[in-house]
C-alpha cells in the first residue's frame, strides 16, 4: 500500500510533465548508447593493441665469427634480462631465406657468400611489452660484447601506448560529460514534476507526512527514467553490435559477450544517474516545509 501510493504519485508527476519525461528518457537513451558504443570501440582498440604488442619481437644481431659456446652464452644472458621469456636463434641460412622472402633473391644471388649475421628473436613477457621495458631490454642486450646491434620497435610501441592513453582519456571525459548532462536533464524533468505538484507536497507536509514519504515518488520517477533510458540504450547497443560482427578486427570485441555486458551495464548506469539526479533536484527544488521556523510544531499540535 505504501509503495503503491508513492508509485501513483510518481505517475501523476509524469502525467504533469509528459513531454519533458519522454524527452528525458530519449536523450538519456541516445547519450548512454553513444557512451556504450564508444566504450566498445575503445575495448576493441585496446584488444587489438594488446594483440599488436604480442607481435613485437626485438632482434639481437650477433657479431660474425662467434663460437657456438659464445652464442649459447649470449642466449643465457639475454633470457636473464627482465622482460624476456625466450630467445630463438636465427642462423645465417634462415636469415637469408627471410631476406629473399621479403626482398627477392636478385640482391643476394650475385654474392658469393651470405653476408647476413646470426641473430636472436626475442619473445617478451608483459613486463617487456612497454616502452620502458623494451628500452631496457635493448640497452642491456646491446651492451654485450658479442652483440653487434639490437633492432627494437621502441618508437612504434611508444606511439601505440600514447594512442591507447588518449583513447582512454577521451572516453573518461565523455563519460563525465554524459553523466553530467543526463543528471541535468533528469533534474529538470523532476523539477517540473515538483513544480506541478507543489501544492500536493505542501499539503502532505501539513498533514504530517514524513520527509521520505514526500520525496519517494520523485526518487521513483528519477530511477524509472534512468532505467528506461538504460534499457533503450542497451537495445541500441545490441542492435549496433549485430552490424559490427561483420567488421574485421572490431567485430571480435564489439559483438558477443562484450556487447551484452556493456549493454546491460548501461541500465545500471542509467539507474544510478537517475537516482543522483533526483536526489540533487529534491535538495534544491522541493518546496520548503511549512512547519520549519514556526513556533508551533507537529508534536505540539498533537
Amino acid at each position: 500500500m505504501f509503495w503503491s501510493t508513492s508509485t501513483a504519485e510518481a505517475w501523476r508527476a509524469v502525467n504533469s510533465a509528459k513531454r519533458a519525461t519522454v524527452s528525458s528518457v530519449l536523450i538519456m537513451a541516445v547519450s548512454l548508447a553513444i557512451l556504450g558504443i564508444l566504450g566498445l570501440g575503445a575495448l576493441a582498440f585496446h584488444n587489438e593493441a594488446q594483440a599488436a604488442k604480442r607481435w613485437i619481437t626485438p632482434e639481437v644481431f650477433l657479431k660474425d665469427g662467434l663460437e657456438p659456446e659464445a652464442i649459447q652464452l649470449v642466449r643465457r644472458r639475454i633470457i636473464a634480462i627482465e622482460g624476456v621469456s625466450n630467445a630463438r636463434l636465427v642462423t645465417k641460412a634462415e636469415a637469408l631465406v627471410r631476406f629473399k622472402r621479403f626482398f627477392g633473391s636478385e640482391l643476394v644471388d650475385v654474392l658469393e657468400t651470405n653476408p647476413l649475421p646470426q641473430s636472436y628473436l626475442l619473445t617478451l613477457s608483459d613486463e617487456g611489452r612497454t616502452p620502458e621495458g623494451l628500452k631496457a631490454i635493448a640497452r642491456k642486450a646491446g651492451s654485450f660484447p658479442e652483440v653487434e646491434s639490437v633492432d627494437a620497435d621502441v618508437e612504434w610501441l611508444t606511439i601505440l601506448e600514447r594512442i591507447s592513453f588518449t583513447v582512454n582519456v577521451v572516453l573518461l571525459l565523455f563519460l563525465g560529460i554524459v553523466g553530467f548532462a543526463i543528471s541535468v536533464v533528469i533534474s529538470r524533468t523532476i523539477g517540473l514534476g515538483i513544480a506541478s505538484r507543489a501544492e500536493v507536497v505542501t499539503l502532505q507536509r501539513l498533514l504530517g507526512a514524513s520527509e521520505w514519504f514526500v520525496r519517494r515518488p520523485f526518487v521513483i520517477l528519477g530511477v524509472t527514467q534512468g532505467a528506461l533510458g538504460g534499457i533503450l540504450a542497451a537495445l541500441i547497443v545490441l542492435a549496433c553490435s549485430r552490424f559490427a560482427d561483420a567488421i574485421p578486427l572490431v567485430g571480435r570485441s564489439f559483438g558477443g559477450t562484450n556487447a551484452h555486458i556493456a549493454a546491460w551495464s548501461l541500465v545500471g548506469v542509467g539507474v544510478v544517474l537517475g537516482l543522483a539526479g533526483s536526489i540533487s533536484t529534491l535538495r534544491s527544488s522541493l518546496p520548503r516545509d511549512p512547519w520549519e521556523g514556526d513556533q508551533i510544531t507537529r508534536n505540539s499540535l498533537c
